[in-house]
């Protein structure tokens, strides 16, 4: 009889070793049938070649070169997206601004993903925490976050670790909120409650039992801040509450272009493409990181 137990116990140490990697080939063949979701994975793999091998694109040095003599060229051989009023290269601009307007989307929903995981976590194993730390959120949530943000920078002023605290602190109560939803949900299995009973502490109940069943919505909710983020610093670059010149930011560029939208429309054209390009293909992602980590969507 104890050999019969024994051999249960085995096949199911085994069982639970192969379900992660089973999971995760039906996940990434059913978001492989998504054509969508492997278009926004091609444009982002592309992007993200472009972050890390903007050096040898094209040279840092010509981000902020002076061509006096080839100011405003219009695109072609020699400047493929032309150049603008000072005669500095756009595409090297657009080439390395990428670092600076995806860093700060990722970089602050990164920050933001850890702080709201980790609040929310508290407000998930403590009902006394939760009544507390839910109420600050409310009355964060009644200021609007864009005025938020525009306070906070005119406070600490633009610049590129600015605009990640800024945003940061912006949207901490959105991942609060809906980690929390998630978590709560979790709470409230069988297995979390039995391994109450059994002792485990709250720290060792999170991380081993609640976090890992909760991924799947938070990675999606995450993915998918980051488009807004990109977005958000762009919108407040644009504005000039962000990151100013001469960074090569995408919205800044496009606050420069304004005043040249007749006379040279490539310098907002440009950017305006780069940063709709970035957000269409981390929307694309993650609808497609639903679609394949719900198991509804299996056919």
């Amino acid at each position: 009889m104890s050999k019969t137990n024994s051999d249960k116990t085995v096949y199911g140490n085994v069982r639970r070793q192969n379900s992660a990697p089973t999971r995760m080939r039906e996940i990434a063949q059913r978001y492989m049938r998504n054509r969508a979701a492997m278009l926004g994975l091609v444009l982002f793999a592309l992007l993200l070649f472009i972050i890390l091998f903007a050096d040898l694109i094209v040279p840092a040095s010509m981000v902020t070169s002076y061509d006096m003599h080839a100011k405003f060229a219009p695109p072609g051989p020699g400047h493929p997206f032309g150049t603008d009023n000072l005669g500095r290269d756009v595409f090297a601009r657009i080439i390395h601004g990428s670092r600076i307007t995806v860093g700060i989307g990722v970089g602050s929903t990164l920050a933001s993903l850890i702080i709201g995981a980790a609040i929310a976590s508290v407000c998930a194993t403590s009902k006394k925490a939760d009544f507390i730390i839910m109420r600050i959120v409310d009355v964060g949530n009644c200021v609007p976050s864009l005025l938020l943000a525009l306070v906070l920078l005119a406070i600490l002023g633009g610049s590129i670790a600015n605009m990640m605290i800024t945003l940061t602190i912006v949207s901490v109560p959105g991942f609060i909120v809906s980690i929390r939803s998630v978590l709560l949900s979790v709470v409230e299995e069988d297995y979390v409650r039995a391994s109450r009973l059994n002792g485990t502490g709250s720290l060792k109940l999170i991380l081993r039992h609640i976090l890992p069943n909760a991924l799947d919505p938070i990675i999606v909710y995450a993915t998918m801040t980051i488009s807004s983020m990109v977005l958000s610093a762009a919108g407040l670059s644009f504005i000039g509450m962000g990151v100013s010149p001469p960074s090569p930011e995408w919205g800044a560029m496009l606050n420069f272009a304004q005043s040249y939208y007749k006379t040279a429309p490539y310098l907002a054209i440009f950017p305006g493409v780069a940063i709709a390009l970035t957000a269409l293909s981390i929307n694309l992602i993650g609808d497609g990181l639903r679609d394949a980590l719900d198991p509804k969507s299996i056919k």
